[in-house]
């Protein structure tokens, strides 16, 4: 099977790991506290799982032929071109609505990662189902998805939640846009801790000749918050447009904000445009962090 190019998605998964290491490196020089430093890399590994969400329903809505987009009610099996759905216990499912059109194709993609599960070549484990509801052709203005998770985990955290993506791009000639929300959101992870999370993210994916060289842009204005897994509240907010691209594991631009229980302010630069540091500031000091 040929494999996809690694998506912008995963690195997330392993640059939020990365950067929760680094920040509580830093607290050893007492920037700010480690209670509140460790809100930073738990938000971030929160988050790369449901951007992991959005990139799985993006990679099984390009699947379905044209017949299976307008077959009716006929529920076919596809399959998925990409390494995380490359196992033989994975069954994906197309369950077209009455009425959907090619034109405006409408139904149900179910993911069944089945109760083993399915390990990636980076080693993190899906099991479980998720439901997505489509509405319109991924990138055709006002088209919508939703995805539920049943009883979906990444690497034995549950995840939970409801994720609405909806293309608010101007035209198709235009830079695709999607304005995602979270409602709901709760990882529980294998000790029982949970965190919860809501967010509001306006991105948009600046395409290229050689996709390669894609970004993707999370655009200034976006916010997330809820509680961490010792019960702090904490609240991010993208100050400046946040650039990934697919050769770093790190946002390339940008800077977040981050409130911790409603008073300590840390600020994450992605600045240095080299892949490898971040520029902390917090108590009015700076660091600058090697990630990896």
């Amino acid at each position: 099977m040929t494999k996809r190019p690694f998506k912008i998605h995963q690195l997330f998964l392993v640059g939020s790991l990365l950067i929760g290491a680094s920040l509580l490196e830093a607290c050893k020089d007492e920037i700010v506290g480690r209670a509140d430093l460790e809100a930073v890399p738990e938000e971030a590994l929160t988050e790369s799982f449901y951007q992991d969400l959005d990139d799985l329903g993006s990679v099984a809505l390009q699947e379905p032929t044209d017949d299976q987009y307008a077959g009716g009610r006929t529920a076919a099996t596809i399959t998925v071109d990409d390494d995380r759905f490359d196992c033989n216990n994975v069954v994906v499912t197309v369950q077209p609505a009455a009425g959907s059109t090619l034109q405006n194709p409408q139904g149900v993609i179910t993911i069944d990662f089945g109760t083993i599960g399915c390990a990636d070549p980076r080693n993190v484990l899906r099991q479980g189902k998720l439901h997505i509801v489509y509405s319109g052709r991924r990138f055709m203005p006002n088209s919508r998805i939703i995805i539920t998770p049943e009883n979906y985990s990444v690497s034995a955290v549950k995840i939970e939640g409801v994720r609405t993506s909806v293309n608010v791009s101007t035209s198709t000639e235009a830079v695709p846009s999607f304005h995602v929300t979270l409602a709901d959101g709760r990882a529980t992870f294998p000790d029982g801790t949970t965190m919860t999370r809501t967010s509001d993210i306006t991105w948009t994916w600046k395409r290229n000749e050689n996709p390669l060289n894609d970004e993707r842009i999370v655009v200034a204005g976006s916010t997330a918050g809820g509680t961490t897994r010792t019960g702090v509240a904490y609240s991010v907010s993208v100050d400046e447009d946040l650039v990934y691209q697919r050769t770093c594991l790190i946002a390339v631009d940008g800077v977040k904000d981050y409130i911790i229980n409603n008073t300590k302010d840390i600020s994450v630069d992605y600045g240095y445009e080299d892949c490898q540091h971040v520029s902390i500031t917090a108590n009015r000091v700076t660091k600058g962090v090697k990630v990896y």
